[in-house]
């Protein structure tokens, strides 16, 4: 059984290049250097937005791999999906935080090392405790929490009432902030907790994944309305219009992360469904590959390019200079982890295989 999508690899690979885009700009506004983040340019996508697109594609991967193996072997073998997951992501994840670790000095704080170490990295996000010189790996723990959660969830729950409980948890998971933070206003006033809640709810995206989970679902069983939302004209649409309202940084004042998941998840299916779109090139293939590499390492080549690169003054000088470096250093240590260092556990991955 191929579990192999065409088109994930490029929307992986566009992902984590967009995060990379936005950090180097993000740290170069920090260091008090002109930045996009606070140019008049439009054109300038949200790096959390591509965070949300990981949040989207895992849901519905892994979704869709959970029922064809339900529907090969008549059951779920949690240790294989287990084992599965994790020799895809503690190795580099527990290698970044060593490395970055050894290379970048900062206030490694004892709750920061442990809840980092125990996969819970959003938790100290939350509580402004992230690992100061990698500080992405937030978004690692709340993919493996949901890997930890949904097969036991997916496991229980009957099939026919499936994607009616991902519909409501998606609402119930998205209107909860915003519930507790009127209840805790009016009447709680804990302003410590409701400070936590919100940058949680923030990054902890589970309504993201469970709206990819709902389209991978509805991809593996066939629905018919998946073939209505994969015509070639309204997939078209659906990414152009994704990319325009990302790309022109387009805001709501609630639920932006929500409406761009749904977007999102609308051109997974187009993409992966109809045979006629197709998005991939040699390239983006090639990039999306090593794109789990590009999102773990970014941040410290980042760190320790501006530790070198000082600016002068020269901004177009010091864009290219510094682009150049982080990019280029990114994708070559990258593709290096993935056939070195990854491939060691990825062959290991395939004993527990269920092809």
């Amino acid at each position: 059984m191929n579990n192999y999508f065409k088109g994930l690899d490029t929307l992986r690979a566009i992902a984590a290049l967009v995060v990379v885009w936005g950090h180097v700009e993000n740290v170069k506004y920090n260091a008090s250097i002109p930045s996009l983040e606070e140019s008049s340019s439009i054109l300038f996508p949200d790096s959390h937005l591509a965070v949300i697109l990981f949040f989207v594609l895992s849901g519905f991967l892994i979704t869709h791999l959970l029922v064809n193996e339900r529907d090969k072997t008549g059951d779920i073998s949690f240790k294989s999906f287990y084992m599965r997951r994790i020799l895809r992501i503690w190795p580099l994840y527990y290698a970044i935080i060593l490395l970055s670790y050894l290379l970048i000095e900062a206030n490694y704080t004892f709750k920061s090392t442990l809840l980092c170490l125990t996969i819970f990295p959003n938790i100290a996000h939350a509580l402004d405790q992230g690992w100061p010189s990698s500080p992405q790996i937030w978004s690692i723990g709340v993919e493996e929490q949901f890997y930890l959660l949904w097969p036991l969830v997916f496991y229980v729950l009957p099939e026919k009432r499936l994607s009616l409980c991902l519909i409501l948890f998606f609402i119930a998971y998205s209107l909860f902030p915003h519930v507790y933070g009127f209840v805790n206003v009016r009447h709680l006033h804990q302003e410590e907790l409701g400070i936590f809640i919100n940058k949680l709810f923030y990054g902890t995206k589970f309504n993201c994944m469970a709206i990819g989970a709902f389209m991978g679902f509805s991809v593996a069983r066939k629905k018919k309305w998946v073939n209505y939302i994969s015509h070639y004209i309204l997939v078209t649409a659906f990414i152009v219009l994704s990319i325009g309202l990302w790309f022109f940084r387009f805001k709501l004042s609630y639920f932006q992360d929500e409406f761009f998941a749904v977007i999102f998840s609308v051109v997974i299916v187009g993409v992966v469904n109809n045979p006629k779109v197709l998005i991939d090139t040699k390239v983006s293939s090639f990039l999306g590959k090593i794109s789990y590499g590009i999102y773990i390492y970014h941040w410290l080549i980042i760190m320790l390019a501006f530790k070198y690169i000082h600016y002068d003054g020269n901004l177009m000088q010091y864009n290219i200079l510094l682009y150049s470096i982080v990019f280029i250093a990114t994708i070559l240590i990258s593709w290096l982890s993935y056939i070195s260092y990854e491939r060691f556990f990825l062959n290991i991955k395939k004993r527990y295989s269920t092809h």
